[in-house]
């Protein structure tokens, strides 16, 4: 599913919280932030606002408080800013952006494996 929206940095900072903790209420989402981010508790209200309002989080009610979660996971939402990336700086050559990264990033004999890995799989398709 293509979702269309962008998600700012501090955004993503709150998103991350529902990917390490699928279910929290917005006390305990506020109290997670405010031990690692110098972020008010009205900012933090406002930021999940605005993730609800992109449909990246949603919310049920259980009893008389509502439980927040991911309305996007972490893998799509990665292809998604890795896409955008990609059109964006590299009109969408991927091969261009895997080349400038593998140049400039220093890699592990295991990613290169890996990635040689994959690169051969894609190629026998």
């Amino acid at each position: 599913m293509q979702k269309k929206f962008t998600i700012s940095d501090s955004e993503l900072e709150v998103l991350k919280e529902f990917w390490e903790t699928p279910s929290l209420t917005a006390r305990q989402l506020t109290d997670r932030l405010l031990q690692r981010t110098d972020w008010s508790e009205p900012t933090i209200k406002t930021l999940l606002l605005r993730l609800l309002q992109k449909n990246a989080v949603k919310r049920r009610r259980e009893d008389k408080v509502f439980i927040y979660s991911a309305g996007i996971d972490r893998e799509e939402y990665r292809y998604m800013a890795g896409r955008s990336l990609l059109d964006r700086l590299f009109d969408g050559m991927a091969g261009d952006f895997l080349t400038c990264l593998v140049r400039k990033e220093k890699m592990t004999q295991q990613e290169i494996y890996s990635l040689k890995k994959l690169l051969d799989k894609v190629a026998d398709k």
